[in-house]
């Protein structure tokens, strides 16, 4: 387990994702913004739905709006990872992090 935890966080043996950018200071800024945008406009939808589940209680499958909800918060991460990737090419992590 510890090896399989070692494999996910290596980096060593992969060039960060920003190296394709050739470190361009305005396009690596850019897909941070983007990434950046995106993913709180993921993290916003959650709480939108939360706060209105929570608001009516007269919904019979509340339970769905939750696991939707949850979805919404794995899709937004998958843009943080995207930001992580940039410097830090832990592309074991961010694969299991799309799987989730």
């Amino acid at each position: 387990m510890l090896e399989f935890l070692k494999s996910l966080f290596a980096y060593k043996q992969f060039i960060p994702h920003g190296h394709c950018y050739l470190w361009k200071p305005e396009l690596v800024g850019l897909h941070i913004v983007s990434d950046s945008l995106i993913a709180l406009a993921y993290y916003s939808i959650p709480i939108a739905l939360v706060y209105f589940v929570y608001k009516r209680q007269d919904f019979p499958f509340k339970w769905i709006f939750l696991l939707f909800a949850t979805f919404i918060i794995t899709c937004g991460a998958t843009h943080l990872m995207d930001i992580w990737t940039l410097w830090y090419p832990t592309y074991w992590l961010s694969g299991s992090v799309l799987t989730l």
